[in-house]
């Protein structure tokens, strides 16, 4: 799964592949990329990058998007739809960074040594130990809460996630407006311990393959896979930090 991810133009080395297509192209840097968002996409043939909508707001007749924020690799060849886009609409979305949340339990509380003793109330019903609410409190495990990673690439550079892309038009306006999907795939061993699953980062050679309309299905296929986790890094961040691009460890639980 992929629901977050950043990029800043500024990131975009002069030497990058990614630099021409972007140049001239008006956006923030968004450090908590999100659907509903426009956001820079590459699509074969164009001479520059275009800005769409990540998932389109269609339904299908049942209840299902037209196309969702993300698209699972295996459902490609076996959901009509999607399958239509491969031929031509497929895309590259550039990022410098993806998020995933785990869950992290706290510790049960323990009482503190000045802690008063608990007061007998008796038993109940079934015969256990009635226990206050001060003690119920204590003892009480915490909520699980989340905390935030981001990952990147080793070497710190922009990288390409695969998409699919479409056009849709506004009954009230006429206008056609795109729309994006990132594919997932299974995850690495850099990504399995926070999610199972993960977006497909393509290497600059597969790029190529990606964007290519001049080759068959079967190549495009090949190319999505997860990425070598050797390449990649991963740090827990601050949540709030995160989102105003600074990406520092958290100062509490940091886990």
């Amino acid at each position: 799964m992929c629901g977050r991810y950043s990029f800043s133009k500024k990131k975009v080395p002069l030497e990058h592949r990614f630099a021409d297509k972007l140049e001239g192209l008006a956006f923030e840097p968004n450090f908590d990329a999100r659907p509903s968002q426009k956001l820079p996409v590459i699509i074969p043939n164009a001479p520059k990058a275009i800005m769409a909508t990540w998932a389109s707001p269609e339904k299908e007749p049942d209840g299902k998007p037209t196309l969702p924020f993300n698209v699972r690799q295996e459902n490609l060849l076996y959901i009509p739809r999607f399958k239509a886009l491969l031929p031509d609409h497929r895309c590259i979305i550039p990022v410098d960074g993806f998020f995933e949340w785990k869950e992290l339990e706290e510790e049960i509380e323990e009482p503190s040594a000045n802690a008063p003793a608990p007061v007998d109330l008796g038993l109940d019903l079934f015969g256990n130990p009635i226990r206050s609410k001060e003690e119920k409190s204590r003892a009480r495990k915490a909520k699980p809460h989340k905390q935030k990673y981001r990952f990147t690439l080793k070497n710190e550079e922009p990288f390409g996630l695969a998409g699919l892309w479409r056009e849709s038009l506004l009954p009230d306006t006429g206008e056609l407006v795109p729309y994006f999907s990132i594919i997932t795939t299974g995850a690495n061993e850099a990504v399995e311990p926070y999610h199972d699953r993960m977006p497909v980062i393509l290497t600059p050679q597969a790029e190529e393959i990606w964007l290519n309309n001049r080759l068959e299905e079967k190549q495009w296929y090949n190319v999505l896979k997860p990425y070598d986790s050797r390449q990649m890094s991963v740090m827990a961040i601050d949540e709030y930090e995160s989102t105003l691009g600074n990406y520092v460890t958290p100062a509490l639980n940091s886990k």
